[in-house]
């Protein structure tokens, strides 16, 4: 780019005059009601919970195209962290090594496929029928979704005295039909004193009801007036109008960190009669300086997680290599091909060199 264009940009935006039109955005432009609480960081920090965190990443590994079929391998990642206080500061400490579950799985929309495989690749598979461009991903989002429940519902059977968090909120699609295993997951965290809770990354829905996300809404009306820790609750009222999902916890925005780089999504089990107390904790695990206000722990099973990714081409050689030995020729291979989105492969070369290994 060069200078002057630059600069002839910043003449132009100074005279959109950006910064005035915020005296005059209607109704919808106003700031919402909703009431925000500030909490503090727990008093005995070594006291906190352990806090052991998931999240899931996938990787297309083979398309059969036509077939409207790939073979996908999806990474379950969960860390486990506690701290410890030296010298007057916070010390993350690994409580138990991380643990990584992989499932190699068949995403079709061929009926003789889905009769034979668990009800909800069916209750899936209909779901990103849907959505023309985006089917593959939609369907693999769903299936990861429900590797992840599975291992949400062995760690709350298994562990106690903990505080469990998964990636992502606390909700899944009506006609995933998934009311069994999450009561089975919140029965669990009862008996178990288990506080379970999920944390999203993106809050770009419009739960308070302002022409803004609710991203852009909490920096621009609330980070001002709340510099520290604080939570807004989002009323059930108004989650009643997402008709399309059933929900597993109360939802709030949360800022959990002083200077943590955004507001996130916070929903907390309905059986948690302590916000502030859990707020607190996990707020204790989101003293990161290099990523304030997220917890350590979801980042680093996040780390771990999309290593899926990372190594795919490893993965697609051993891959390759067994395909070939069941006889496909490699034209078909070539053709099945996919990137990382399940899109085809668009770089010849490099898939040519693997199987020619």
């Amino acid at each position: 780019m060069k200078d002057k264009d630059i600069q002839n940009v910043i003449e132009l935006l100074k005279l959109a005059k950006l910064g005035e039109y915020e005296e005059d955005e209607g109704e919808e432009g106003k700031k919402p009601e909703l009431e925000a609480i500030t909490f503090s960081l727990p008093s005995n920090m070594e006291e906190v919970l352990p806090l052991i965190s998931v999240d899931g990443s996938y990787c297309f590994l083979f398309s059969f195209l036509g077939a409207e079929t790939w073979i996908v391998l999806f990474r379950i990642a969960v860390t486990e962290y506690c701290i410890e206080m030296r010298k007057g500061r916070i010390n993350y400490c690994i409580k138990s090594p991380p643990k990584i579950y992989d499932n190699l799985s068949l995403l079709s929309f061929n009926e003789n496929v889905l009769a034979s495989q668990p009800q909800i690749f069916s209750n899936a598979s209909e779901i990103a029928s849907r959505f023309q461009e985006r089917k593959p991903q939609i369907f693999a989002s769903n299936i990861m979704s429900y590797f992840e429940d599975k291992a949400l519902e062995k760690i709350s059977e298994t562990r106690k005295n903990c505080i469990l968090v998964k990636d992502g909120a606390l909700l899944t699609f009506k006609e995933l039909k998934r009311e069994d295993i999450y009561t089975r997951i919140l029965v669990n965290c009862r008996m178990n004193n288990v506080l379970f809770a999920g944390v999203s990354k993106s809050t770009s829905t419009h739960f308070l009801e302002n022409q803004y996300t609710d991203d852009y809404c909490l920096k621009k009306f609330y980070n001002t007036q709340f510099y520290d820790l604080t939570y807004v609750y989002v009323p059930e009222a108004v989650i009643e109008q997402q008709t399309k999902f059933d929900y597993w916890g109360d939802v709030h925005f949360a800022k959990l960190h002083r200077e943590a780089v955004k507001w996130f999504r916070v929903d907390i089990n309905h059986d948690i009669l302590d916000k502030e107390q859990l707020f607190s904790s996990i707020a204790a695990y989101s003293m990161v300086h290099l990523l304030p206000g997220y917890p350590i722990g979801l980042i680093e099973a996040h780390k771990l997680a999309k290593s899926v990714r990372d190594f795919k081409e490893s993965y697609e050689l051993e891959l390759l290599r067994e395909l070939k030995k069941l006889g496909l020729r490699s034209e078909d291979i070539l053709d099945g091909a996919v990137d990382m989105d399940g899109r085809e492969f668009n770089s010849f070369h490099e898939i040519l060199d693997q199987i020619s290994r």
